[in-house]
């Protein structure tokens, strides 16, 4: 009996590493259909055809085109949020500015690892749908409210002047989000100075553009 009871369990084990595997190849097709097409260009068929599987295979694992592609920006969400940090202001820190650049590069280059998704979410993802754009408002806030923590802690160590911290952090994002569209929609990003770009985001952010008296 246990001898039977282990060539089934293997058997199990073997079919769900088999659903992995062509789940992730299913959704790794998608992500390069809908960065070529656009998601609103891309169709379902689309996505059987490039994945060589059969409507049935694909309606196993999911039930629509929209809800392979919330799993794909989920994902991407979840990768973006675990990199960003909020300032560590304790002993022996590195400098804040250099903290900043360390989680510039790391976003930068998550967002360079994702290219095709991050080119989706950047182009056209707004406007698919009103849950989709609360989904999107809700990572965006997310992000501005790190920033604002980050603001008001640089206030009280007295590295950041007074200022209405909600406004500035809505600056520094809508700065963000320009940059990476230029880097990422508008030419290829494996020809842009991502490192270049990064610190000098953050150069702006802090000094702005006049020289210090």
């Amino acid at each position: 009996m246990k001898i039977g009871a282990t060539k089934i369990d293997g058997r199990v084990s073997r079919a769900q590493k088999q659903r992995e595997v062509r789940r992730a190849a299913m959704l790794a097709v998608a992500r390069q259909i809908f960065s070529d097409k656009g998601y609103h260009a891309t169709s379902i068929d689309d996505l059987i055809a490039a994945a060589g599987v059969a409507r049935g295979t694909f309606d196993l694992y999911f039930q629509s085109k929209r809800a392979i592609f919330d799993e794909l920006l989920d994902e991407l969400f979840q990768t973006l949020v675990g990199v960003v940090h909020r300032i560590d202001v304790g002993p022996g820190a590195p400098p804040p500015a250099e903290q900043m650049n360390a989680t510039v590069e790391l976003v930068f280059g998550t967002l360079l690892e994702n290219r095709a998704l991050a080119r989706i979410l950047l182009r056209e993802a707004v406007g698919i749908d009103a849950d989709f754009d609360r989904k999107l408002a809700e990572f965006y806030g997310r992000i501005e409210n790190l920033i604002v923590q980050a603001l008001e802690t640089g206030t009280e160590m007295g590295l950041v002047r007074p200022c209405d911290a909600q406004v500035a952090a809505r600056c520094v994002l809508g700065a963000i989000k320009e940059l990476v569209h230029h880097a990422f929609v508008e030419r290829d990003p494996a020809e842009a100075d991502l490192l270049k770009l990064g610190h000098e985001l953050i150069a702006f952010t802090l000094n702005g553009l006049l020289v210090a008296p």
